[in-house]
């Protein structure tokens, strides 16, 4: 009897698991990402590090991980970004959404302290990053500044306080465009 019920069973789950790929659904049709356009990082401030603009896209790409959302990258806008230009953007790639981050200000020098015995490092950015999304027809600018002087250092510098700012502001960016995975962004 326990022979007959396990062959039963073993039979039904190959009826079932047949049944399930005869229906034929492909992984397309199983998810639908959303569909978000990253430009490029442009640097309006004229400071030109592609460290600090590599950074600044890998960590704004964290955000938008698959499969929620399929990533569309672009060249960095030149033009001024208003919603028109972000909302002709979204037609023509035919996506859902756009996030573009721009570097306005970012100054960063080193200068002696006052006995000569230490260096100081200033560094004063600003970040925006303006988004658009076509589902909601939500449109939005938002901005983080950072102004530090400290002691020269491994963890000084232009790079951190922009990935701080750059943290803050997609903080902000969950309430329209949330992320997959909740925690750190790498």
């Amino acid at each position: 009897m326990a022979k007959y019920n396990r062959s039963l069973a073993t039979a039904l789950s190959l009826l079932i698991f047949f049944g399930i790929l005869s229906l034929n659904l492909s992984a397309a049709q199983a998810i639908d990402p959303i569909k978000i356009i990253l430009p490029a990082v442009s640097d309006k401030s004229g400071y030109n590090s592609p460290e600090i603009i590599s950074a600044l896209f890998n960590k704004l790409r964290s955000q938008f991980r698959f499969p929620k959302y399929d990533i569309l990258a672009g060249p960095a806008l030149t033009l001024p970004v208003e919603r028109r230009a972000l909302e002709r953007m979204v037609l023509e790639k035919s996506a859902d959404g756009i996030a573009n981050l721009e570097i306005t200000r970012l100054r960063s020098y080193t200068r002696n302290s006052f006995l000569d015995d230490e260096i100081i490092e200033e560094t004063n950015l600003a970040l925006t990053l303006t988004y658009y999304d076509k589902r909601s027809g939500q449109y939005g600018r938002l901005t983080a500044e950072r102004s530090v002087t400290e002691l020269a250092g491994v963890f000084s510098g232009p790079v951190p306080h922009s990935l701080s700012a750059l943290e803050e502001l997609l903080n902000r960016l969950d309430k329209v465009f949330p992320r997959q995975f909740p925690g750190p962004r790498y």
